[in-house]
């Protein structure tokens, strides 16, 4: 019950926030509560081996709806509470519509939906639901640049849903069925087969556009960089992660190993290499978000349990450091006039310190400082990784990190006589302890075996060689400036890029077919 009752709760919640727009806040408090005691409750189910199964509407298996309350579904869902928390708690004081309470209990609960569903005519409909609710977020305040990139997202997000939904009809056809369950049977007796190869293709593309993939989610840039600070906090620390837990359940039934690995590595390097180039700092932590992703798509791929634990962790990593790092610079950018760079290096004093100092625990977070949330989850899933090439891969995007990050230094290292609001540091310090503290608190993920067996010596020196090493390669080439093509992120052309991904992609799994 619980599976059902969280989406639908929040759901009701977010007609309750605009009937009754003055108790909104009181509203948003009742739901969180409600919210933590479900999901202790599941986490307990989960924890005694007897997870929470249920088939809406008591359908045969297979044939209704499923829902259930797994590692992978609970990981997700716990990461969209701890980010909704932080959410209120930073907007507390600002004056926001009812309207805007609405959108965020939507979204959280359509999360909710997709981290359980494994039923994909399901995920389409809440897919198509989280489309249209932060299309609506990204242009909350009407600024013309919010809207066209809202829209950029939507049409994009549109077409890749298209795409998803042909791969449901090829599945359908073959199958009678839309249960992932029922889809693993057959895909595994008809491997090679033309219409497993044609139905995960287009099912991985068109969640590709969604999951932060970079030749897929080429409206992520715009839409992050230009939304107000919550909502870029969101879409990157959660709503982008709905896609990957897409395409964790896909990699459970479908042959698609190869593309995750592949996919995983050419977005972490190129994301990093706009990152190098982005002068806005908002921008560079979009395409920080596009190339994090690729840790978690490498490590799902790489089909050990390890590096499966080592995603997940990632994920819940990546969603506290880069959420704390959306809130801090958006708070930034308005005290100092501005997200670029020069710009807040200018008016740096104007940056409070509270800010500044949940600024800094972000970076360290992201850049892998040991033992900070970062460093842990990445060498748990370096540890489960089968061949030294993709840990060179992941060296090298970590090296990348910190290199495009280092050059924040001289707004991190600064003094100010500031102060930032109460709800502002409440939602910092909900972030920034659970970096801090993410090593024990990920043993209720990862086991204490793989964990202590990933979190060592050798680890510890790696990770502060790659911070040493990227920063010496900062000082290199800090001044030097690169030609990157501009033109794969217009709208004109995007379209074409992502069906040249899908080809990509029907190769790739061909090709680990045979």
């Amino acid at each position: 019950m619980p599976l059902i009752l969280l989406p639908l709760l929040r759901f009701l919640f977010a007609i309750l926030s605009i009937s009754f727009a003055r108790a909104r806040k009181a509203l948003a408090i009742l739901s969180h509560l409600i919210d933590a005691g479900l999901l202790g409750h599941l986490t307990l189910l989960l924890v005694r081996g007897t997870p929470e199964v249920v088939a809406v509407g008591g359908a045969p298996a297979g044939i209704g709806i499923s829902l259930i309350g797994d590692q992978i579904g609970m990981t997700f869902a716990v990461l969209a509470w701890i980010l909704s928390v932080a959410i209120f708690a930073y907007t507390w004081q600002d004056h926001l519509r009812p309207y805007f309470f609405l959108l965020l209990n939507l979204l959280i609960g359509t999360c909710y939906a997709l981290s359980f569903t494994t039923d994909l005519f399901n995920a389409y409909l809440l897919f198509e639901l989280s489309t249209l609710v932060s299309f609506l977020l990204v242009g909350y305040q009407r600024q013309p640049r919010q809207i066209w990139a809202s829209l950029h997202y939507l049409v994009l997000s549109s077409l890749g849903m298209s795409i998803f939904l042909l791969g449901i009809g090829v599945v359908y056809a073959h199958c009678g069925s839309l249960d992932l369950t029922v889809l693993k049977t057959f895909a595994s007796s008809a491997s090679g087969e033309p219409w497993v190869l044609l139905a995960a293709s287009l099912l991985v593309a068109g969640i590709a556009v969604k999951a932060g993939v970079f030749t897929f989610s080429l409206w992520l840039p715009s839409a992050h960089a230009r939304a107000m600070p919550a909502v870029s906090a969101l879409l990157s620390g959660l709503v982008i992660k709905m896609g990957v837990v897409g395409l964790f359940r896909l990699a459970d039934a479908l042959p698609i190993d190869l593309p995750l690995i592949v996919l995983g590595a050419i977005t972490g390097v190129l994301g990093i290499i706009y990152a190098l180039n982005a002068q806005d700092i908002k921008r560079l932590l979009a395409f920080h978000t596009l190339s994090q992703i690729g840790y978690m798509l490498i490590g799902f791929g790489a089909h050990t349990d390890a590096a499966r634990l080592g995603a997940m962790s990632y994920e819940v990593a990546h969603g506290l450091f880069k959420a704390l790092l959306f809130l801090t610079i958006g708070e930034a950018a308005a005290r100092a006039g501005g997200s670029d760079l020069k710009t807040l290096i200018k008016n740096r004093q104007e940056i409070p310190q509270g800010t500044r100092i949940a600024m800094i625990i972000g970076v360290l977070g992201i850049i892998g400082l040991p033992p900070l949330a970062g460093f842990d989850a990445k060498a748990i899933l370096e540890n489960g990784l089968p061949t030294m090439f993709l840990r060179l891969i992941v060296i090298l995007m970590s090296i990348g990190t910190v290199v495009s990050f280092a050059k924040l230094t001289p707004v991190l290292f600064s003094s100010s006589t500031c102060h930032a609001s109460g709800s502002r540091v409440m939602a910092y310090v909900w972030l920034g302890g659970g970096i801090l503290l993410f090593w024990p608190l990920s043993l209720l993920l990862v086991s204490p075996a793989i964990s202590q067996h990933a979190v060592n010596g050798p680890h510890i020196a790696q990770a502060l060689a790659v911070i040493a090493v990227g920063g010496a390669l900062y000082l290199l080439i800090r001044k030097k400036r690169f030609h990157l093509p501009s033109e794969i992120f217009r709208l004109e052309t995007s379209p074409l890029i992502i069906l040249l991904g899908f080809f990509l992609v029907y190769a790739l799994i061909a090709w680990g077919a045979s």
